[in-house]
């Protein structure tokens, strides 16, 4: 009886989506399939693991693929690849359909949905539309801000003052009823700071170092909600590219350059993929690229440099945008510190594991569950960066709010939610990169 269920479901699925208006309404192929999944669903058993068999070398499946070929338009080089393919699509169709079933049983918190990633596994995936490489190398210590200089007047400042000090605490005993001038070391005046302290606004409590020359009224307060995505370029897509550093950092500069000056700018990816002092399209650092954008003094802009997708000769010329005076990290897993740095900068670029749930991720879209990607267990082990844009609170769930790489036709539009304030999901609270412009 499933199987007649199945094959029913899935050739109704296949007549619908004719590529004709008339049958589909307009309505994309993802909804389409999601309403049949969802019905067929709705009839099954608990054993549906095992149902699910159904599907291997049933004329199903074919008339699926073919259809699935033909809306992402897929071609493969040999009818062998394509085999291939086809095994991993109805692998990834069968745990589809079973996640989504834990979700109708509220037993997840967000749906997965079939996409233009339904021919890779889930290693591919990570192998080819990830890019953040491994811990250790290239990136800062945790909390440092870099900005030229800086460290260097901090620590001139304090040395010329306690000379200052020094000396006018000696003059003071040596001359009889003199009242300790406004400088010395028994009177401070509001704002002034004695060598080696600095006040509480300059650590905030979540960890992050703030530079004081660059720290604006009111940035140790943070909101209740924030939501950035007003400010952001429109999504894109790093293709079969590792280059997801590129994306997070240039995508978090932007914003930054938009909340903070109200001007639009969109760097160029491709120059960091061709010419930063990270490995191309097989993945690079975060710190390195703040790095590099800060040295330069910005970047082309992506309308004279535009991204391809792959790796080619370094291509420079003078023109320039979204030069950044400095930029920092919050503290490796202080989800607080990251909240405050997000307030106080804008945009963070940051870093996340890739899972199954990640590759098909399509939140909820049915007023139940509530989009957020809770995942118990999730490894720590960072692979794929990522910007940060916001964070808030859904039904007594804190989550971030984070945009993505892979095309504004994945996830919500292009972004996600993560829970916030679970020791770190999926690595999440690794890193917190932020730009000083």
């Amino acid at each position: 009886m499933l199987r007649i269920l199945f094959v029913g479901v899935f050739i109704l699925c296949c007549i619908i989506e004719t590529q004709d208006a008339v049958f589909t309404n307009g309505r994309p192929l993802q909804d389409v399939i999601d309403e049949t999944i969802n019905k067929a669903m709705a009839k099954m058993s608990k054993k549906l693991q095992s149902k699910l068999d159904v599907l291997k070398d049933s004329k199903t499946a074919m008339r699926l693929w073919k259809m699935y070929k033909k809306y992402y338009k897929k071609n493969y080089s040999t009818p062998e690849e394509e085999k291939e393919r086809l095994g991993k699509f109805i692998d990834n169709l069968k745990l589809i359909i079973d996640e989504n079933f834990r979700f109708d049983k509220g037993l997840k918190s967000f749906k997965l949905q079939l996409n233009q990633f339904g021919d890779m596994s889930l290693d591919e995936f990570r192998q080819k539309l990830t890019g953040l490489n491994p811990d250790g190398q290239g990136e800062k210590p945790p909390g440092e801000v870099v900005e030229e200089n800086t460290n260097q007047r901090i620590r001139r400042f304090l040395m010329d003052s306690l000379q200052k000090k020094i000396k006018k605490k000696i003059k003071d005993k040596l001359t009889p009823g003199r009242k300790p001038s406004r400088g010395s070391s028994t009177y401070y005046r509001p704002g002034y700071h004695r060598p080696g302290y600095y006040p509480p606004s300059y650590y905030p409590s979540g960890g992050t170092r703030i530079n004081t020359a660059t720290k604006r009224p009111g940035s140790v307060l943070t909101k209740a909600a924030v939501d950035y995505r007003e400010h952001m370029n429109p999504v894109e897509n790093q293709g079969r590219c590792g280059a997801c550093y590129a994306f997070a950092v240039t995508a978090a500069i932007e914003g930054t350059h938009a909340l903070k000056t109200g001007q639009r700018i969109k760097l160029s990816k491709q120059q960091l993929v061709d010419c930063s002092p990270n490995n191309g399209c097989s993945g690079g650092y975060l710190g390195t690229t703040y790095d590099y954008i800060k040295q330069r003094g910005g970047l082309q802009p992506d309308s004279t440099y535009p991204y391809a997708s792959s790796r080619r000769v370094c291509s420079l010329k003078s023109t320039k945008v979204g030069p950044i005076k400095g930029y920092g990290n919050t503290q490796r897993g202080d989800e607080e510190g990251m909240k405050q740095a997000l307030s106080t900068y804008g945009p963070l670029a940051g870093a996340i594991h890739t899972t199954s749930d990640l590759q098909f991720y399509g939140g909820s879209k049915s007023g139940r569950g509530s989009d957020i990607i809770d995942i118990s267990g999730c490894s720590k082990q960072v692979d794929h960066a990522i910007t940060i844009v916001g964070y808030g609170t859904e039904n007594g769930k804190d989550y971030w709010l984070v945009r993505n790489s892979w095309g504004s036709n994945w996830g919500l539009n292009g972004y996600f939610k993560i829970a916030r304030n679970k020791n770190s999901m999926c690595g999440i609270g690794t890193y917190g990169y932020y730009a000083i412009v």
